[in-house]
C-alpha cells in the first residue's frame, strides 16, 4: 500500500496543506505591506514571510518530529499542554480564524452593494454565512472528501485565478509606487515581522499536521519516520507556494500604492485594484478567489479541530464538526470588524509561546528535552505576551507594571518578550548543563 504513494499523491497532499494555510489574512495582508512599505517593500516582504511562511514551515516540522502538538507541548508540562493545545484550536477555530475567513468574501462581494450599516449583523450576512457553513459541514463530514476537494480541485482553481489576476496587473497596470509610511519608514523589519502574526499560520501549522498525517495514513503509510519526512516535505512545498503568492499580492499593493492613497485595508485595496483592471467584473473574480481561499482554510480548521477533540473525548468527530460549524456561524454574524478587534490581543498572547515552542523543538536534541529550559523560556514568553495583550486591550494593569513593560527592549513593537526569553534560555541552559555535570 505504501508503494502506491507517488509524486502525484504527494502534490495533492502538499496542495491540501497550502490550501488550509491560505485564508483571509494571507489574502489581504500582503497588499497592504506592499502599499505601506513603499521603497522598503522588498525588505518588508522578506520579514513578513519570516513569520508568514518560514515559521509555519518550521511549525509543521516541529510537530511532525514530535508526533503531535500535545506531545510537543507536554515537554513543558502536561497541564500546560492541555491548556495551550485547547487555546490554539479554539483561537484558530470558532473564536477567530474561521469567522474571520468566512466573512471576508462577504465583505468583498456582497457588502459593497449594501448599506454601510450592514457591516454588522444583517439578514444578508445571516443568509450568506448559513450557506457558507452548510458547505463546510458537508465537506468536513468525510476527511477523504476534504483531501479530494482541497488537493484536486479547489487549490488549482485558486492558484490559477491569483495568477491571472497578477499577470493582468503586470500587463495593464500603471506603476505608481507610494513612499513608505508609518512604521515602515524607520522600522520596516519589525513592523513586517509582527504583521505576519495576523496570518495566524504559525498557530495553524501546529495543528494542521494532524490532517496531513491522517491523509498519508489513508494511503497506507504507517512508519512514523516516513510520516514525519513526508509531512515536512509537504510543509516546505506548500511554504514555497505561499511565499510566491505573498510576493505577487504584495507587489500588487506596491505598484498601486500611490493610486489608492486613502484605502486603509487589504480587502478594499484588492477590490479597487480588481475594479481598475476589470471593472465591476473584477470584483466578482476577486470575490471568487477570496471565497475559495477562505473556504479551503475553514474546511481544514474545522476538520483538524474536530479530529483533535474527538481523539481526546468520547464525543464523535461528526458531533464536533456540528459544534464547531454552529459556533463559528454565530460568531461570524457579529461582523468582521468585531472579530478583527478581538483578534489582535489574542494573537499577541499566543504567538510568543508558539514561536519559542517551535524553536525549542528544533533544538530539542541539543537541550535534551530539558524541563527547566522549556519551562523557563515558555513561561517567560507567555507571561509577557499575556501582559502585553491585556495592556493592548485597554485593561488596567497598573502604572508600575506598565512602566516596567515599556522599559523592555522592542516592547513598543510588540516584541518585548524576545530579550527576556533569550536571557532565561541562557540561564536555564547553564543550570541544566551544570546539573547534568554534577550527576556524573
Amino acid at each position: 500500500m505504501v508503494n502506491n504513494f507517488g509524486k502525484k499523491d504527494f502534490f495533492i497532499v502538499a496542495l491540501m496543506l497550502f490550501a488550509m494555510f491560505f485564508g483571509a489574512g494571507n489574502f489581504i495582508l500582503p497588499p497592504m505591506v506592499g502599499k505601506e512599505a513603499g521603497e522598503n517593500f522588498y525588505l518588508a516582504i522578506m520579514f513578513f514571510c519570516a513569520t508568514g511562511v518560514a515559521l509555519p514551515v518550521l511549525g509543521v516540522a516541529a510537530v511532525a518530529r514530535a508526533g503531535t502538538l500535545r506531545d510537543l507541548a507536554s515537554r513543558v508540562h502536561p497541564i500546560f499542554a492541555a491548556i495551550f493545545v485547547a487555546a490554539i484550536y479554539i483561537s484558530i477555530g470558532p473564536l477567530l480564524a474561521i469567522p474571520r475567513a468566512s466573512t471576508m468574501p462577504y465583505e468583498i462581494m456582497i457588502l459593497p452593494y449594501l448599506n454601510p450599516a450592514e457591516s454588522s449583523f444583517s439578514i444578508p450576512l445571516l443568509i450568506y454565512t448559513f450557506i457558507y457553513f452548510a458547505i463546510n459541514y458537508y465537506i468536513c463530514l468525510n476527511p477523504t472528501t476534504i483531501l479530494d476537494a482541497l488537493g484536486k480541485y479547489l487549490t488549482p482553481i485558486l492558484l490559477a485565478l491569483i495568477a491571472i489576476f497578477f499577470i493582468s496587473a503586470l500587463i495593464f497596470a500603471d506603476v505608481n509606487i507610494a513612499k513608505a509610511s508609518g512604521e515602515y519608514i524607520n522600522h520596516p523589519v519589525s513592523k513586517a515581522f509582527v504583521e505576519g502574526y495576523q496570518t495566524m499560520d504559525a498557530l495553524a501549522a501546529l495543528v494542521f499536521g494532524i490532517s496531513v498525517v491522517g491523509a498519508l495514513k489513508a494511503y497506507g503509510i504507517k512508519n512514523k519516520e516516513r510520516l514525519a519526512n513526508i509531512t515536512i516535505k509537504a510543509g516546505l512545498f506548500s511554504g514555497s507556494i505561499l511565499m510566491i503568492i505573498y510576493m505577487m499580492l504584495g507587489y500588487l499593493g506596491y505598484i498601486y500604492g500611490n493610486t489608492f492613497v486613502d484605502i486603509t485595508n487589504g480587502a478594499g485595496l484588492l477590490s479597487s485594484i480588481s475594479n481598475d483592471l476589470y471593472g465591476n467584473f473584477g470584483r466578482f473574480i476577486l470575490g471568487i478567489i477570496a471565497f475559495l481561499a477562505c473556504l479551503t482554510t475553514t474546511i481544514g480548521l474545522i476538520g483538524s479541530s474536530a479530529s483533535y477533540f474527538s481523539s481526546i473525548s468520547k464525543v464523535k468527530y461528526k458531533t464536533w464538526v456540528i459544534l464547531w460549524t454552529i459556533s463559528s456561524f454565530a460568531i461570524a454574524n457579529q461582523g468582521l470588524t468585531q472579530i478583527l478587534k478581538f483578534s489582535v490581543p489574542v494573537l499577541i498572547a499566543l504567538y510568543p509561546i508558539a514561536i519559542v515552542l517551535i524553536i525549542l523543538s528544533l533544538i530539542n536534541k541539543i537541550i535534551e528535552s530539558s524541563k527547566i529550559i522549556y519551562r523557563s523560556s515558555i513561561y517567560t514568553a507567555g507571561f509577557i505576551g499575556i501582559l502585553n495583550a491585556i495592556d493592548l486591550s485597554g485593561l488596567n494593569i497598573g502604572d508600575g507594571l506598565r512602566n516596567a513593560l515599556n522599559a523592555l527592549p522592542f516592547y513598543s513593537s510588540m516584541l518585548g518578550w524576545v530579550v527576556p526569553v533569550v536571557v532565561m534560555f541562557l540561564i536555564s541552559c547553564v543550570i541544566h548543563f551544570f546539573n547534568k555535570k554534577d550527576s556524573f
